[in-house]
């Protein structure tokens, strides 16, 4: 009640104004990344490519907010002088703008942006704490951050649901006419410059202070000591006794309890870091028991942990996610050596690690996207030249049938390299035109998905394959084609010579469609992939298997007029057919056209 009682407008405003002073340039990051996602909103954004740069800018913008938050504690922390904080804002202005320059909002560099924005996060938590000293203070310091972001989160939430329902309210007194719109930017700025500002006023930086401050939250220590603890020790027990049913039935552990011992690892040691201040203090010994055999106990599991691993990368070799895994793998087993022979033991090696191990995932050397393209290359490369595809670094098609197990490995690594990384690494293997094919396919794709399927599809169609999935199945593979709507938009077409014009949708489920012309009647059918022109004298006929082969040699997708359109001739009758629409399936290289949309021209002859 003292607390309230002492709080004013005046007082708010000045608490704002030292909060800016303190962490200008990072709130000056939130403030660009809020314009930018308000704006994105306002807009109704629909057109990705001319709406790219505010996206990255939202990306940049929550890359400078954790960044200078950073930089402004390390300044803190060695007593920067105006001129020195300056030219680290500088610095970090010059990253950005470079950063700008480079990220893309694709899965892999959002990927980096991620594993950035967390190790940049972990810096902060250690970044005043440098020494080998003042192991409270860092331990404080994290604390009241932990308790602020609760704290920004609870009164930004309360907030933003009080203003909703007072807009609601003013809607519906007033007849207010209040866009939808207003919403979702209320709960950006709510988020982006309330929670942030909210929460930078409450960033302690005293470093001298904290470390003679040992306060311990009572709700904290009966949390961890009642609830966490326990519920660590459970999983503990069922992972030793899985280990005793792998010795005593002596058969491979399952894949996925790589991730339980992980999550496992992780909770454990943040129970740890909980009770570290308390963990001695008379009356817990069971924290102490508990801090003194987790780092043993955990070693036995670390070694399971690399045995799961080591199987599944000589099965089926790196990807992203198994790289995750693995590094988070040799970070655990290098936290379990410290801590378990390291006499200092020190917790900020943690977070410190964690960061270290964050960035060279994503930009190192050996990042987890060089070593996983190079992984699934080489594993692609043994299965062709052990199946007679690949001789002398030359793709060959296939001569005899796969065992349907070597097609779904062949086929399933051709997909991950489609998704993920493109066929770069493998042009060498194949002819000039095969890697103009994949340029064409790139530009001329609506999607992602079409980028991907088609590619793949043309990678295995040059090695004589069908994809396969892995049960050993080849999947049924769905095309739709159209006539390209931006170079037609005024749908003119040239009539000279024809005496009637039909538009006409057939699918195979509905094959007729009765015509007069004049007074004379026509039936147009789709059969068997056949579009019949049933007329009294005569049938034409258009076989569609190798018009949509030549087709699917292509993108899918668009196609321009003269692709789509087909002049046949009989004795009597002309006809030509002009595609708008067709779409099927191939499923083990049979062809199926089941839907046409078109534009039907007759003459006679």
């Amino acid at each position: 009640m003292q607390f309230l009682k002492n709080i004013s407008l005046q007082q708010l405003l000045n608490d704002a104004v030292q909060t800016f002073l303190k962490f200008p340039f990072a709130l000056l990051s939130a403030l660009t990344g809020t314009i930018a996602a308000i704006t994105l909103i306002e807009i109704e954004a629909k057109n990705f490519d001319e709406n790219e740069w505010l996206i990255k800018l939202i990306i940049v913008s929550s890359a400078g907010l954790i960044l200078f938050f950073t930089l402004e504690l390390l300044a803190r922390r060695l007593n920067f002088s105006l001129k020195a904080r300056a030219l680290a804002w500088l610095g970090g202005l010059a990253f950005l703008s470079v950063y700008y320059y480079f990220i893309q909002p694709e899965l892999r560099y959002m990927i980096r942006h991620l594993a950035l924005v967390l190790a940049l996060h972990l810096a902060a938590s250690y970044i005043m704490f440098l020494n080998k000293r003042e192991e409270n203070a860092f331990w404080q310091f994290n604390k009241a951050m932990f308790l602020r972001i609760l704290t920004a989160v609870l009164y930004t939430t309360v907030l933003y649901l009080g203003l909703v329902i007072a807009i609601v309210a003013l809607e519906q007194l007033f007849n207010l006419d209040v866009p939808d719109k207003i919403y979702p930017e209320l709960w950006v700025f709510m988020v982006g410059m309330f929670n942030t500002w909210f929460f930078l006023a409450g960033v302690p930086t005293n470093v001298a202070e904290l470390e003679e401050t040992h306060t311990y939250p009572k709700g904290l220590k009966v949390f961890t000591q009642f609830v966490l603890l326990p519920l660590v020790t459970i999983y503990l027990v069922i992972l030793y006794a899985y280990m005793a049913k792998i010795l005593l039935q002596w058969e491979w552990p399952e894949g996925w309890v790589s991730v339980l011992v992980l999550c496992f690892s992780i909770v454990g040691i943040l129970s740890l870091l909980l009770i570290h201040p308390i963990r001695n203090l008379t009356g817990n010994r069971w924290m102490h028991t508990f801090s003194k055999w987790f780092y043993r106990a955990l070693f036995p599991l670390a070694f399971l942990l690399v045995l799961v691993i080591w199987r599944r990368v000589s099965e089926y070799g790196i990807t992203e996610a198994r790289y995750v895994v693995i590094a988070l793998a040799v970070w655990l087993v290098a936290t379990v050596l410290y801590f378990v022979l390291s006499k200092q033991r020190n917790i900020k090696f943690i977070p410190f690690t964690l960061s270290i191990i964050a960035l060279l995932a994503v930009f190192g050397p050996v990042n987890m996207f060089r070593v996983s393209e190079w992984s699934q290359v080489s594993r692609l490369r043994h299965l062709l030249e052990q199946n007679g595809l690949l001789v002398s670094d030359k793709v060959q098609p296939a001569s005899q049938k796969l065992k349907q197990e070597t097609a779904a490995q062949i086929s399933s690594i051709v997909d991950y390299l489609a998704e993920h990384h493109g066929f770069e690494a493998m042009e060498g293997w194949f002819d000039a035109k095969v890697a103009i094919t994949l340029d064409s396919i790139k530009t001329g794709a609506e999607s992602k998905w079409t980028i991907r399927e088609t590619s793949r599809n043309e990678i295995l169609d040059q090695m004589g394959l069908d994809y396969t999935s892995e049960s050993g199945i080849k999947s049924t593979q769905y095309f739709h084609y159209s006539l390209d709507k931006y170079d037609d938009k005024g749908e003119v077409f040239q009539i000279d010579g024809y005496s009637y014009m039909a538009e006409l949708w057939l699918r195979t489920d509905n094959k007729n469609q009765d015509l007069k012309l004049g007074n004379l009647p026509l039936v147009v059918s789709l059969e068997n992939n056949v579009l019949h022109l049933a007329f009294e004298e005569e049938t034409l006929r258009l076989n569609l298997e190798p018009i949509t082969r030549k087709l699917r040699k292509g993108t899918i997708g668009y196609r321009t007029r003269s692709e789509m359109t087909f002049t046949l001739a009989g004795d009597k009758k002309r006809a030509r057919v002009t595609f708008r629409e067709l779409s099927g399936k191939e499923e083990n290289k049979e062809v199926e056209v089941n839907a046409l949309e078109l534009l039907l021209f007759i003459s006679e002859l």
